[in-house]
């Protein structure tokens, strides 16, 4: 066995070493693609240095690698399937660390992308993922995809949710560890990205409205149904209770107190918006929301209420920010897409 697996990593890292990017560049323009554009030997390079034609011969090949070095350990040298799938993971090693490219090829995103596919052309066919699933991610990638025009900003709205899909609708077993293996692999790649071209740079205007404290405090309160799980539904509620009068009772002092209320807004700008200056703020109307819900109906649809006004606000609210140019009734048409996509 340990033979088989030797010779199935050396096939996979050697088929995967195999960079048309760079020998395209060479043979089309006499340069290495790696001095040019983004730096790496992949597709995406190829487009930009290149063209479009030998770009697509670029992603037909590194796509294919993986898959077919996996195929042929499996099916043609009858290696186990977890010897089959190591050769197709050291294919992807390969395409990062080609050795006769001092060890700097592109980031195998290709690769493990067209492994991924079909580990989830293969969970269809045996029914670990249903077809509605897949219907429902190639929803929310388009829409990302209108929403930010980014693929490194739908990669991280997809990935995680393909990953939580997965585990939720497949027996555990070698190929659904491998195929975790390869989601968290590009998703970190993906997240790389994401700070290496600054995708995701925040918007002057939106550093400026957002309070951030509040932003970051509001998924917190995933906390209230856990607890009622763990510590049971009255203290749970006498805690969300208490909380909840502290900030209403904030509010209600404010805005029966002029003078109080002009105090809060002049030396405690972070805590409130512009907006809330003659109202309740929105975080005592999220707290009675949630304690209401908590109280009034069973766990799970209390929970689901809940994760929709965690998720779909935030969702809703940086990326119509960041993203917004459409604009209806005061909102905007890309946030109200990403609130509602959010909340399914």
């Amino acid at each position: 066995m340990f033979v088989e697996l030797v010779i199935a990593i050396l096939l996979g890292y050697g088929v995967g070493s195999i960079s048309p990017s760079y020998f395209l560049g060479r043979l089309i323009r006499k340069l290495d693609i790696r001095q040019h554009g983004d730096g790496n030997a992949g597709t995406v390079n190829t487009y930009k240095v290149l063209g479009l034609l030998p770009s697509a011969i670029t992603a037909v090949i590194d796509v294919s690698k993986g898959v077919l070095i996996f195929w042929f350990s499996y099916h043609v040298l009858h290696f186990s399937l977890t010897i089959a799938l190591a050769a197709g993971f050291a294919a992807i090693v390969g395409h990062v660390f080609p050795f006769y490219l001092n060890f700097r090829g592109g980031q195998g995103v290709a690769t493990a992308t067209g492994f991924l596919l079909f580990c989830l052309a293969q969970f269809i066919h045996w029914g670990w993922f249903p077809i509605y699933n897949l219907c429902f991610l190639a929803f929310v990638a388009l829409t990302f995809g209108y929403i930010s025009r980014k693929g490194e900003v739908v990669g991280s709205v997809v990935l995680p949710l393909l990953l939580f899909l997965i585990l939720q609708s497949a027996p555990l077993n070698t190929w659904t560890v491998f195929f975790v293996l390869i989601v968290i692999y590009i998703l970190l790649i993906n997240f790389i990205n994401l700070i290496h071209k600054r995708v995701m740079t925040i918007n002057p205007e939106v550093k400026a409205r957002i309070k951030w404290w509040r932003f970051l405090l509001r998924p917190l309160a995933i906390l209230f149904p856990i607890f009622f799980q763990l510590i049971g539904e009255k203290p749970t509620l006498v805690l969300l209770g208490i909380i909840t009068l502290i900030f209403l009772g904030v509010d209600l002092i404010r805005l029966s107190h002029r003078g109080v209320n002009i105090f809060f807004f002049r030396n405690l700008p972070m805590f409130f918006k512009t907006k809330e200056t003659q109202r309740i703020s929105s975080m005592s109307l999220f707290l009675i929301a949630t304690f209401l819900v908590l109280l009034l109906f069973q766990y799970h649809i209390a929970l689901m209420t809940i994760l929709y006004l965690i998720f779909g606000d935030l969702f809703g609210k940086f990326f119509g920010m960041q993203f917004g140019k459409i604009h209806l009734f005061g909102k905007s048409l890309e946030g109200s897409l990403a609130f509602f996509t959010a909340c399914l």
